[in-house]
C-alpha cells in the first residue's frame, strides 16, 4: 500500500509539473489529466466552461484575427479586443497620408464612424473531431510518404468527404480542415466558420500602441498600450458576407466580460489564442539546425537591413508610413531570432536534448520496436547534410529576395516563345500585359531599393556557406557598379524603350535585359540549390521526425502537449516577477509613469505622445488608476508563442483581465523548450486599454455595450 501511495504521489506530482508547461489541446483535456491541475492552479470554472461543443464556452468567444493573430469577442454587438501589432498592417493599408492612422491613431465615436478594414477577417472554431484512424488507414491504402500524409493534397479531399455535416447546415463560411499533431501522428478535423466584415473601431497612434518600437520589443519592463478595438458585421441572418452597409453587428450571447480589479502577483492566468508554432520534439541536432542554420543567417543579415529601414522611416512621416511594415515585421522575426540562439546557448539546450536522446535510447532498446533503433543517428546524418543548404536558403530570402524591383519572367519566356513561333496575336496580348507590369513599378521607391541591394549582396556573398551562388554574380568584383547598371538601364523602368524593343519583337534584347537575367538567375539558383535540395530534405525529415515523436510520446505516455499549429489552445499559469540573472530582480508590473522615465527627444521609439502626457501630468486616470498611477502591463508565466499576440488573459473565473502581447528575450528559446524559471509573458492591463478608450479617445459609445465587474 505504501509503495502504491507513493508512485500514486509521484504521478500526481509528475502531472502537476508538467500543466505549467503546454499550450494544451483542450480536445484532449480529460485524456491528459488536465483538469486536476487546473482546479489545483486556482481555475473556479467547471471544465466544459472552457471548451464545450455542446453548451456556450470560452470556445464561442475566442477566434482567429487575421491570418496569424487571436482576437477575443469582448461584448454582445460583436465587439473584439485584439492587439496593436496585429491590426497594424490592416492598418497601415487602410493610412494615406491625409489620414495617416498608423501614426495618428483612429477612434470611432459611434457606429457610424466604424470603418472597413478590407481583406480582414474573424473565424470561430465550431467543432473538432479526432480523425486519426481514417488518415492513417487511408494513408496507408495509398501509400504516401510522411510528408505527403501532412500535405493539403492528400488531407483535403478527406476533409471535404466529412465537410457538409447537417449540424452546420445552412450555415455560410463554414470551411472543414484536417490538420496533423504530434508530427502527423495523430489528425484532428476543425470545422470553422470565417467573417469577412471586420470593421476598424480603435486603434491608438503609434507612439502609445507601440511606444518603445523595436528597442523594446522582447524587452521588460513595457509601457505601450498593445490593442486594438474591431467590430465583426454579419447579414441580417447573422450569417458571414462580404462588406455592406446593409449588415449589421454580429449577435454574440457569449462573450468575455472585463474585471476592473486587475491582477495581483500569484493569481491564476489563463490564456485562450492560437499559438503558431512551436518545436519541442527536437534532438540535439535539429536543435543545433534551427539555430546554426535557420536562425543565424537572419540575425547576420538582419540587423544591418534594420538599421537601413529605420533610417529612412526617420526621415518622414511619409518614408514611415511606407517602410513601416515591412521594418516591424522583419524586426519581430530578427529580435527573436537572435535571442533564441543566446538563450539555447546560455541555457545548455543542446545539452539537455543529448540528455532527453539518452533516456530515448534507453526506452528505445526496451521497447522492442525496431524503428527506434538509430533513429537519433539518422536524424544526425540528415542534419548535418542538410546545415549549410539550408544557412543559404535562408541567407537568400533575406538578402537577394528583399529586392523590390521584379519582373514577370514568366510573361518574358512567353514571348520569347511566341516570337519563335510566330504568334502574332499571343505577341500582342503578352505586350500588352509586359507593358503594364513595366507600369505597375512604383518608381519612387527604386533610389531606396538600389541603396538596399548595395547593402544587401555583398551581405550575401560574404556570409554564404556554399560555392554555389546566383550565375549572375559570377565575376562581380564591383556591387555598386552591377546594381547601377540594374537600376539604369533595364528596359522595364522606361515604358518607351520596352515598347519599341517589343514592337521589333526583340526577344533576344529582352532576354538580355539586365533585370531579366537576374531575376532567371536567381529562379535558377534556388531551383538547382535550394528547392531541390531542400524538397529532399523535407521528405526525409518528416518520415524521421515522425517515428521519433511517436517515440518520444510514448515515453511520456501521451502526456506532453503536443507542439503549436495555430489551433486552439489553453495555456494556465499565475502573475509573477522576474528575476532573469544574478543580482537583477523584475517587478510584475508597470505603470504609466515608467513611460515618462524612457522618453527621449532624439530617439523616435521613445516619444511620448502629448495628450497622453497631459492626461498623466493632470492625473486624470478616472477609474482605471490605482493609488494614483495608472497600471500599464504585468507579467505571468503562461506558454506562450507567435500566434498567441491579441490572446484575453483571463482570471480564474473567466473575467478579462489583459491582453497578451509579448514575450521576454531570457526565455526566447521556449519554442524549443519551456523554461518556467524564465519564460513569461508579457501583458497589457486591460485597465490601461479601458483608459485609453474612455479618457483618452472618447470612444465612450463602446462602455454602453462592455461588461465591467
Amino acid at each position: 500500500m505504501k509503495k502504491t501511495f507513493i508512485a500514486l504521489s509521484m504521478l500526481l506530482c509528475a502531472i502537476a509539473a508538467r500543466a505549467d508547461e503546454g499550450m494544451w489541446f483542450l480536445k484532449l483535456m480529460q485524456q491528459q489529466h488536465l483538469v486536476d491541475s487546473l482546479k489545483k492552479a486556482g481555475l473556479m470554472l467547471p471544465p466544459e466552461a472552457l471548451y464545450s461543443e455542446t453548451s456556450p464556452s470560452l470556445r464561442d468567444c475566442i477566434g482567429v484575427f487575421g491570418g496569424g493573430c487571436t482576437g477575443e469577442v469582448v461584448s454582445p454587438e460583436g465587439l473584439v479586443f485584439t492587439n496593436h501589432h496585429c491590426g497594424f498592417s490592416y492598418v497601415h493599408d487602410m493610412s494615406t497620408k491625409e489620414h495617416n492612422y498608423t501614426k495618428d491613431g483612429f477612434f470611432a465615436h459611434s457606429r457610424a464612424e466604424e470603418l472597413s478594414a478590407p481583406n480582414l477577417s474573424f473565424t470561430f472554431v465550431l467543432k473538432i473531431e479526432d480523425v486519426t484512424d481514417e488518415v492513417l488507414a487511408l494513408a496507408k491504402e495509398q501509400g504516401v510518404s510522411a510528408a505527403k500524409m501532412q500535405s493539403q493534397s492528400f488531407l483535403e479531399p478527406l476533409a471535404e468527404q466529412r465537410k457538409d455535416i447537417k449540424e452546420f447546415e445552412g450555415r455560410k463560411g463554414v470551411s472543414a480542415e484536417i490538420i496533423p499533431f504530434f508530427d502527423a501522428n495523430r489528425f484532428y478535423m476543425f470545422w470553422t466558420q470565417k467573417y469577412t466584415d471586420v470593421r476598424l473601431v480603435v486603434s491608438p497612434p503609434q507612439n502609445i500602441g507601440q511606444f518603445g518600437g523595436n528597442s523594446d520589443n522582447w524587452m521588460w519592463p513595457r509601457h505601450n498600450a498593445d490593442f486594438a478595438v474591431f467590430r465583426i458585421y454579419a447579414d441580417k441572418d447573422g450569417q458571414p458576407a462580404d462588406y455592406s452597409t446593409d449588415n449589421r453587428p454580429l449577435s454574440t450571447p457569449k462573450y468575455l466580460p472585463i474585471s476592473l480589479a486587475g491582477p495581483q502577483k500569484g493569481d491564476y492566468t489563463m490564456i485562450m489564442g492560437f499559438p503558431g508554432s512551436t518545436s519541442r520534439y527536437l534532438t540535439a541536432s535539429q536543435v543545433a539546425l534551427r539555430t546554426g542554420s535557420f536562425n543565424a543567417p537572419i540575425v547576420a543579415a538582419g540587423y544591418p537591413l534594420l538599421d537601413f529601414y529605420k533610417k529612412l522611416m526617420d526621415q518622414s512621416d511619409e518614408l514611415r508610413l511606407r517602410y513601416e511594415d515591412t521594418y516591424f515585421s522583419w524586426a519581430n522575426s530578427i529580435k527573436n531570432f537572435d535571442g533564441m540562439n543566446q538563450a539555447v546557448e546560455r541555457e545548455g539546450l543542446i545539452a539537455e536534448k543529448k540528455a532527453e536522446e539518452a533516456r530515448f535510447r534507453a526506452f528505445a532498446a526496451k521497447s522492442g520496436k525496431p524503428e527506434y533503433a538509430n533513429i537519433i543517428e539518422r536524424i544526425d546524418s540528415m542534419c548535418a547534410a542538410a546545415k549549410d543548404s539550408l544557412y543559404d536558403g535562408m541567407l537568400f530570402v533575406i538578402t537577394l529576395g528583399e529586392q523590390e524591383l521584379n519582373v514577370p519572367i514568366s510573361l518574358v519566356k512567353e514571348f520569347e516563345r511566341a516570337v519563335k513561333e510566330r504568334q502574332k496575336d499571343k505577341m500582342g496580348e503578352i505586350k500588352e500585359k509586359l507593358l503594364a507590369a513595366a507600369k505597375e513599378i512604383d518608381r519612387t521607391g527604386l533610389e531606396h531599393d538600389r541603396a538596399k541591394m548595395k547593402l544587401l549582396i555583398p551581405l550575401f556573398l560574404k556570409y554564404k556557406k556554399l560555392a554555389a551562388q546566383p550565375s549572375v554574380l559570377d565575376g562581380v568584383t564591383d556591387v555598386d557598379a552591377y546594381v547601377d547598371n540594374l537600376y539604369d538601364n533595364s528596359l522595364f523602368l522606361s515604358e518607351k524603350k520596352l515598347a519599341a524593343v517589343l514592337d521589333k519583337k526583340n526577344a533576344k534584347a529582352l532576354m538580355n535585359d539586365p533585370l531579366v537575367k537576374q531575376i532567371q538567375s536567381y529562379l535558377d539558383y534556388a531551383i538547382q540549390t535550394r528547392s531541390k535540395f531542400m524538397s529532399g530534405y523535407r521528405e526525409v525529415n518528416a518520415e524521421l521526425s515522425r517515428t521519433y515523436v511517436r517515440g518520444l510520446c510514448e515515453m511520456y505516455d501521451w502526456s506532453k502537449a503536443p507542439d503549436a499549429n495555430f489551433t486552439m489552445r489553453m495555456t494556465y499559469g499565475h502573475v509573477t516577477d522576474l528575476k532573469p540573472r544574478d543580482g537583477v530582480l523584475y517587478d510584475w508590473k508597470t505603470n504609466l509613469d515608467g513611460m515618462f522615465e524612457k522618453e527621449s527627444k532624439t530617439e523616435s521609439d521613445y516619444f511620448v505622445n502629448d495628450r497622453l502626457r497631459q492626461l498623466w501630468l493632470d492625473k486624470d486616470f478616472g477609474r482605471y488608476g490605482v493609488d494614483g498611477k495608472l497600471p500599464t502591463c504585468f507579467l505571468s508565466n503562461n506558454d506562450i508563442t507567435g500566434g498567441n499576440s491579441g490572446s484575453a488573459v483571463l482570471n480564474a473565473k473567466g473575467e478579462l483581465i489583459g491582453l497578451a502581447f509579448d514575450g521576454n528575450i531570457e526565455s526566447l528559446s521556449g519554442d524549443l523548450k519551456f523554461n518556467p524559471t524564465l519564460q513569461r509573458c508579457i501583458n497589457v492591463d486591460v485597465r490601461y486599454v479601458l483608459f485609453v478608450l474612455d479618457k483618452f479617445g472618447g470612444s465612450t459609445y463602446l462602455f454602453d455595450e462592455l461588461e465591467i465587474r
